[in-house]
C-alpha cells in the first residue's frame, strides 16, 4: 500500500460526507481542522473503547486512572448523547490505545508513514479516502483500533502535567484536529489545564454537529 500520510501531518483529502447536515451551531472557539485540513469524527452514538497500555508506565503513575478521567472530562464537556466512553481490558477490545513513549507500539500502521516524534504526545491515525484504517495488533490478534496515542511523562511538569496531555490527546482522538492558541484551553500545544474550557467545549460541540469529512 502506498504511504499515506498520518494524522499529525495536514491531510487535504477529497472526502465525502458520510452522514447528513446538522443544524448549525454558535461557531467553534478555534479551528479544529487546523493540523488535519478536514474533518473528522466517530459517528454518532458510538461508544469509544479506550485501552490503557501498562507497559513501561513509571513507577507511581497510574495511566488507566488518567485515561478514565480524560474520558470523563470530554463526555461532561460533551453533555448529550453524540459518542460516548468506555474502558477497554484489551488493546483486542478497543478504539483508541494510550501508551507511554517508552513503550512499543502495539499496533501498525496500516500502510501510513511513521509519525513525527514530539516530545510530549502523538495521537496518530491513518486516513484512506473517507475513512481511517484499523490499525492492525502486531500480536496478530483481531482488533479494531483506529487511533494510537502515545504520551512522555519525562516532557511533562508540575505545571504541564501528565493528566493534562492525556485529557488534551484524547481531545485529538475525538476529532479536535487542532490546538487552541489560548493556553487556558486544555486543546493549547502545552496544555496546563486538565479540563475543557468554555472554548473547548463550544469547539468540540460544534465539531460534533457537522457532517463527518472523515470517519473514524
Amino acid at each position: 500500500m502506498p504511504s499515506s500520510r498520518p494524522f499529525v501531518l495536514s491531510l487535504l483529502l477529497g472526502v465525502a460526507c458520510s452522514e447528513p447536515a446538522a443544524p448549525r451551531v454558535d461557531p467553534p472557539a478555534y479551528d479544529p481542522t487546523q493540523l488535519t485540513g478536514v474533518l473528522y469524527r466517530w459517528p454518532t452514538g458510538h461508544t469509544i473503547a479506550v485501552y490503557s497500555d501498562p507497559a513501561g508506565v513509571p513507577a507511581g503513575t497510574d495511566l488507566t486512572a488518567l485515561s478514565a478521567a480524560a474520558m470523563s472530562a470530554w463526555k461532561q464537556a460533551l453533555g448529550g448523547s453524540e459518542f460516548s466512553f468506555r474502558a477497554a481490558t484489551t488493546a483486542a477490545d478497543a478504539d483508541v490505545i494510550v501508551h507511554v513513549s517508552a513503550a512499543a507500539r502495539r499496533v501498525a500502521l496500516a500502510g501510513c508513514a511513521e509519525p513525527p516524534t514530539f516530545a510530549s504526545g502523538v495521537t496518530f491515525f491513518c486516513p484512506a479516502a473517507d475513512s481511517a484504517l484499523t490499525l492492525p495488533l502486531l500480536n496478530g490478534a483481531q482488533g479494531h483500533v483506529k487511533v494510537d496515542i502515545s504520551v512522555n511523562p519525562a516532557a511533562t511538569s508540575a505545571v504541564n502535567t501528565l493528566g493534562a496531555l492525556v485529557v488534551h490527546e484524547l481531545g485529538h482522538a475525538v476529532g479536535i484536529g487542532g490546538h487552541s492558541p489560548n493556553a487556558l484551553d486544555v486543546m493549547f500545544g502545552a496544555p496546563a489545564v486538565s479540563t475543557p474550557s468554555a472554548r473547548d467545549i463550544m469547539t468540540l460541540r460544534w465539531m460534533v454537529r457537522q457532517p463527518i469529512e472523515l470517519r473514524l
